[in-house]
């Protein structure tokens, strides 16, 4: 490996406790939900009961935003905009499914009578990276979780097992009202499955093919927009979890990575099928760029749920580059983001929530900065999966710096990310 590109690699097991931040600091005051001027597209495009409360910085994790959201059945406390998009659409599903009677011959509102017993403290719901579930009497995991090596048993859901076609159904609902079949949504998750029931039953969802979003809009729409992820949506959507594990091994075996290390990240505790899914099909977008390996590196030295998701959002960044014609020749995972290096530019892939002028925009601005040093590159940029305030975009903009802000929202139509 060349030694400029050698001097930057970071030893990740050195770093499991420290790759969220580069450093410490405490939760910011309250941030107006106005002034992350989210795009238009952002929220559902039916009317929901449903409003934003409160946003405050995560603690200790300057960059990344919490949400409280209040809705008929419940608050959520949400962490992160990309898990934001998801619940706001998830509620807005909810809550007409309970309301369109004529929905599936009002099977759709039995469900919803049903789920009013579920808890009583459904005023505590969280969706959040790690989906623990509080008030509902006890803490999940991500939907999928280990699932292990050889399948020496069948898995519920698997095919020859009696509840395939509940599982087959239930993601066939899912697809229909564009949302996700592994959503941490365990208000969400128990109408999939009494509405699958139903359908099964010759009950249920006759008009869902018109419910919000069309025929084969896929999951990935109400939660981070890809070129990639679409590709990726369509196999997660045709596929139980069980073959989903065995294709995305056999093709993590194909680009190199060791078998005992593949296992490893495929029951890593904090990502589902369907994410395991994305970065399997990001790693190989960036299989001929140099480093591109150590990118599962970073996903495996994630020990807990935020710094899980910024390597996921921060290598979808650095994949949608590799479709740009200035070919991506290298990526380098920092603490900060994942430094891209292409012919000409270089661009950190950085997936905060929010940023502003702070300690955490200065050391951005300082890794971009000293890596060009070395790579010599006609164009420097930051492109952030979320909101970039004006005033650190101008102060960036002067030191030579250019800024792309929400790029984990945008159209994949809009082309390639540039500036």
């Amino acid at each position: 490996m060349p030694g400029r590109i050698a001097a930057y690699l970071i030893v990740f097991v050195s770093l499991a406790g420290v790759f969220l931040t580069p450093f410490q600091g405490t939760a910011s005051d309250e941030v107006e939900v106005d002034s992350l001027w989210l795009p238009y597209d952002f929220y559902p495009t039916n009317s929901i009961d449903a409003a934003v409360e409160s946003v405050e910085e995560e603690p200790d994790a300057p960059g990344f935003l919490i949400f409280t959201v209040s809705s008929p059945h419940g608050v959520y406390t949400v962490h992160g905009l990309a898990n934001l998009r998801k619940c706001l659409y998830e509620i807005s599903v909810l809550e007409k499914l309970k309301h369109d009677k004529s929905l599936g011959g009002g099977i759709a509102s039995g469900a919803a009578d049903s789920l009013k017993d579920t808890a009583t403290g459904f005023k505590n719901l969280v969706v959040n990276p790690i989906g623990s579930v509080s008030g509902l009497g006890r803490g999940i995991g991500k939907l999928g979780g280990k699932i292990g090596d050889a399948f020496r048993k069948k898995e519920k859901g698997e095919k020859g097992d009696d509840a395939y076609l509940l599982s087959s159904t239930k993601r066939e609902v899912a697809n229909k009202l564009g949302v996700d079949v592994y959503s941490r949504n365990i208000y969400l998750q128990k109408k999939l499955e009494f509405m699958a029931a139903a359908r099964i039953g010759g009950r249920g969802l006759v008009s869902a093919v018109t419910f919000f979003m069309p025929v084969g809009t896929i999951a990935s729409a109400v939660m981070t927009a890809s070129s990639v992820n679409n590709a990726a949506d369509e196999l997660v959507n045709d596929n139980d979890r069980g073959d989903l594990y065995r294709l995305n091994r056999k093709a993590l075996l194909d680009l190199g990575f060791s078998d005992e290390k593949v296992v490893r990240f495929l029951n890593h505790p904090h990502y589902t099928p369907r994410e395991f899914t994305y970065f399997r099909f990001y790693l190989e977008k960036l299989r001929d760029a140099e480093g591109f390996e150590y990118i599962l590196e970073a996903a495996l030295a994630a020990d807990s749920a935020l710094p899980a998701d910024k390597i996921l959002h921060e290598a979808q960044i650095a994949a949608e580059a590799a479709a740009d014609p200035s070919l991506v020749t290298s990526v380098i995972p920092t603490p900060e983001g994942i430094i891209v290096e292409m012919r000409e530019k270089l661009f950190l892939a950085a997936a905060y929530d929010s940023l502003d002028v702070s300690p955490l925009s200065e050391s951005l601005e300082g890794k971009v900065l000293r890596f060009n040093e070395v790579l010599r590159k006609k164009f420097m940029g930051i492109r952030n999966g979320g909101a970039v305030s004006a005033r650190l975009d101008k102060m960036l903009f002067l030191k030579g710096i250019a800024v792309e802000k929400m790029c984990l929202f945008k159209s994949p139509a809009a082309g390639p990310h540039a500036r």
